[in-house]
């Protein structure tokens, strides 16, 4: 019958938090069971960033002393999820992280929320840094697209971490 459970975000809140009463290991184990869960949508998100659309052949993606690396290289560089466990609850973010994101590219932290079409414009910018030739960018959505289409999958993970961690916590009788 584990087929037909699933947990709600409200419900996987007041699960997580009633779990700091319990036992710490088994806590842990579902944090990272679902960090694991978390795993293959980050790298997938990551070959999506990579595969955004450029006009020109991409140079070396190596970042040597002094260099930057590419948006694309430099959005999958900083591309990451976060589990944040409180008293209150818990959430897996996947995210770009706009600190990591500027010090890979040298590019203003906005750049990530443009690229992913969070701002509704486009946004101008000189062509190579010429200053005389100056090209608008519209966004192409790679976050949300790929996460979303993980939604189902990553819900049973959930699911079935929370059973999981139910039954170690649980006395078979």
């Amino acid at each position: 019958m584990a087929d037909e459970f699933t947990i709600d975000s409200a419900e996987f809140k007041a699960f997580y938090k009633a779990m700091t009463k319990v036992d710490p290991e088994v806590k842990k184990s579902l944090r990272k069971r679902l960090m694991d869960a978390a795993k293959p949508i980050v790298e997938e998100v990551k070959q999506a960033e990579l595969n955004i659309p450029a006009t020109r052949e991409a140079g070396g993606t190596r970042k040597k002393k002094g260099q930057t690396l590419g948006l694309r290289a430099s959005l999958a560089n900083a591309t990451k999820a976060d589990f944040n466990g409180t008293s209150k609850g818990a959430a897996v973010h996947i995210r770009v992280s706009t600190t990591k994101f500027m010090a890979a590219s040298g590019r203003p932290r906005t750049i990530p929320y443009y690229m992913e079409g969070r701002r509704k414009r486009a946004w101008r910018h000189p062509v190579f840094g010429n200053r005389d030739v100056w090209v608008a960018q519209s966004g192409h959505p790679f976050l949300a697209p790929t996460v979303r289409a993980h939604k189902e999958k990553f819900a049973k993970e959930v699911t079935d971490a929370v059973m999981d961690a139910l039954a170690a916590v649980t006395p078979i009788k």
